[in-house]
This record gives structure tokens, sequence and C-alpha cells, in this order.
């Protein structure tokens, strides 16, 4: 049986904590860009449209939550974490292309979809990782990257202003591609997971 680096979790952690910023940068970036993007999308100036696009992220997110984590407790947890950075990295990426409302919403429905799946699958795997006296810190680590994500988000604006909205979905976006490859390849499942029955 191979035997294991007993640093990789701390790895886990730091790998994990990339995909947690980009996570909350991707869905923060649109609220953060709403004036750059309501001059070419007229209707983003209107306060309930703009709710509306907001809560359908949210209501989607909220909902797929608790059956994130039934999918997590039954799959290979790394390929659902590549899977979800993958997709809602490529919906960030098409959100550049958008010229309408309804395709801003669509775009969003799928990105609540995609995002919702990793929390579950991410935690789950950080706390396989560690033991009871490395858990914790662990996963306290591991916020910080969501709230960095957040935080990094309202750069979205400057970067909307120097060079477009369009651009900034664009770049971002890709930078999530590229790493869910890196994760891919550096991003192990715990051998001991067990996986509970399809049925």
């Amino acid at each position: 049986m191979k035997v294991e680096n007993p640093g990789y979790k701390w790895t886990v952690v730091g790998l994990l904590w990339f995909v947690g910023l980009l996570n909350y940068l991707d869905r923060q970036m649109l609220s953060t860009m709403r004036p750059s993007m309501q001059i070419d999308i007229h209707e983003l100036q209107s306060a309930e449209s703009f709710g509306i696009l907001m809560s359908v992220f949210l209501w989607i997110y909220g909902f797929m939550s608790p059956v994130s984590g039934v999918i997590a407790d039954r799959v290979n947890r790394k390929w659902l974490i590549v899977f979800s950075l993958f997709v809602w990295s490529l919906v960030t990426v098409l959100m550049g292309f958008a010229n309408t409302f309804s395709e801003l919403k669509l775009l969003r429905g799928i990105m609540g979809l995609s995002e919702a799946v990793y929390i579950p699958a991410a935690l789950s795997l950080i706390a396989d990782y560690h033991s009871s006296k490395t858990r914790s810190l662990a996963i306290g680590i591991h916020m910080t990257g969501l709230y960095f994500g957040q935080a990094l988000g309202g750069f979205g604006a400057t970067f909307a202003e120097q060079y477009s909205w369009h651009q900034t979905f664009y770049l971002f976006g890709l930078v999530g591609v590229i790493y869910a490859i890196v994760l891919a390849v550096f991003l192990r499942e715990k051998e001991l997971h067990k996986r509970l029955p399809l049925s």
C-alpha cells in the first residue's frame, strides 16, 4: 500500500484555499461591476431586475447545498471539486459574452448550481485528511480563502474601468479553467474515503 506524505494534508488545504478564493471571487464580481455592465445591459439599471439576478444564484445555491452533500458522499470528491471549478469558471468566461439580461440570469443559475457542489466536497475532503488535532485549523485556514475571494471581488470594478467588464469576466474565468487542470493533476482523493451506496 502506498505510504502518503504526512505533509500532503496541508497541500490539500493550500490547493483548496485558492479554489475557495475563486468560488467567492467569481460570484462577487457581478455586483461590483454593475455600474459598468448596466451601460450595455439596461435591465441592470433596475434594482428589481438586479435583485432577481442575484437571488437566482442564491436560491439555486441554497437548494443545491444539501443535495451536493449527498452527492459528495457518493462520488469521488476530487473530480467533483475539479468539475465544479471548471464549470463555474467556464460560466464566468461566458458571462463576458452575455449581451442580454436573460443570458446573465441563465448563467447565474448555472453558476449557483456548480458553485454549490464545491463546499461540501471540499470540507469533507479536508476533514478526512486531518485528524482531530488539526482539522479545525485546516478548515479555518480554508475559510480565509473564501473571504479573500470576496474582498478581491471588489477589484472587478477596477478592472472593468481600466479595460471592460467583458474582459474582466474572460480573465478571471480563464484563471479558474487553468487552475482546474492544475487541481486535476495535484489533488488526490483520500484513499480511505468510504462512499455510500447509490440506492
